[in-house]
């Protein structure tokens, strides 16, 4: 089918999915600090696949986890050629949804790209502020070409709400 501009038109379709796994090479290609071979996450709730049905493909992926009670966007990756069509913001927008959900209080991530999250409302915090430990420091692409941020994002009336 021919969209706008000789465009393919797309069908996609997002889906809940416990395979990790499957997921980890996509993670990989879309640069994230991730081995092929790390394992699923400690207290992953679900992840989400965006498909493009038409075409039998996976367009994107993200993750939700719950780890000593709070809740973390996980790796959120989309293929390369399907960036910048809003599809990351479906998926982040999906986990969001998630834990709003389960009744979340706050959310929170590591972001490699501060600036696509505050667009969700989500706020850089000192990185000691984070319930969760980071390798971010001790990575040899922190401050070399990756300037990632703790973020979070409240739900309700907290310190840092965007609403």
């Amino acid at each position: 089918m021919i969209g706008k501009r000789g465009t393919k038109e797309m069908s996609e379709k997002l889906i809940y999915t416990m395979d990790y796994a499957s997921l980890v090479d996509l993670f990989v290609r879309a640069g994230l600090e991730i081995s092929p071979d790390e394992p699923e996450p400690e207290g992953l709730l679900t992840c989400f696949e965006l498909i493009d049905e038409a075409a039998g493909r996976r367009i994107g992926a993200a993750g939700i986890v719950y780890d000593k009670g709070e809740y973390i966007l996980r790796c959120v990756a989309v293929e390369e050629e399907f960036r910048g069509k809003g599809f990351g913001k479906r998926l982040v927008g999906a986990v969001m949804d998630e834990a709003g959900r389960r009744q979340a209080d706050r959310i929170w991530l590591t972001a490699k790209v501060p600036d696509f999250y505050r667009k969700f409302g989500f706020t850089v915090v000192p990185r000691e502020e984070a319930p969760f430990e980071t390798k971010c420091i001790t990575c040899p692409q922190y401050h070399n070409g990756c300037d990632s941020e703790v973020m979070v994002y409240y739900w309700g009336n907290h310190k840092g709400t965007a609403q």
